[in-house]
């Protein structure tokens, strides 16, 4: 699969890792390509490094790995090029650094969720990777047992299969809440948010059958 990944930080460039070395083709969206050539040179031939537009162009889905606060300008760039495509967003409000934007996505009793999907109002978006520290992603991919879980809410039942999928490939637990209006359930500040749950735990947590 195509893959675009919006920023190549903690989260973008530690998932991304994971992707090419499952195999996926993987095109790291920044403002300056030309400064990830140490961390496209390690992916042995499976990721590029381009523009965010560039990113999103060929993608057969995208993940959002950038600072909360760079939604509405990155909104208005993709946009178009971004169309019905599936969108996962990793995206997390800290409002010291994400300002008044970041404030008012916490404040919402509809969820982070919805402080994105006006600004993106055709993409089919997937709350993704979004509980869990790079950190974590790092180290406890692909580990023996139960896998760490990552929980994901959308609703699109195909954009919610592929999140799934892919998922599975960086090496975690796919945990299926709801439609988006459910992702509110793993937002900052609830029981599963930075926990290092299991899928199994997280399912518990939540009250999942």
């Amino acid at each position: 699969m195509k893959i675009g990944i919006l920023g190549a930080g903690m989260i973008g460039g530690t998932v991304g890792r994971l992707w090419a070395q499952a195999g996926h083709d993987v095109t790291f969206g920044v403002r300056h390509p030309a400064r990830l050539a140490s961390l496209i040179a390690g992916l042995g031939g499976k990721a590029t490094a381009a523009s965010a537009l560039e990113a999103v162009r060929d993608a057969d889905a995208v993940l959002a790995a950038i600072p909360f606060r760079a939604w509405p300008d990155i909104a208005g760039e993709i946009g178009g090029e971004l169309g019905d495509k599936v969108l996962l967003d990793a995206t997390v409000p800290d409002p010291p650094r994400d300002g008044a934007f970041g404030d008012a996505a916490l404040a919402r009793p509809d969820g982070v969720a919805f402080a994105v999907a006006p600004l993106l109002p055709r993409a089919k978006l997937v709350r993704a990777f979004s509980t869990v520290m790079w950190t974590t992603l790092g180290n406890q991919a692909h580990r023996a047992g139960d896998r760490i879980g990552i929980p994901l809410a959308g609703d699109d039942a195909e954009a919610l299969a592929l999140a799934e999928r892919l998922v599975t490939d960086a090496g975690f637990d796919p945990v299926v809440v709801g439609p988006l209006s459910e992702a509110k359930r793993f937002d900052p500040g609830t029981k599963v948010f930075d926990s290092n749950m299991s899928g199994r735990e997280v399912a518990a947590a939540l009250g999942l059958g």
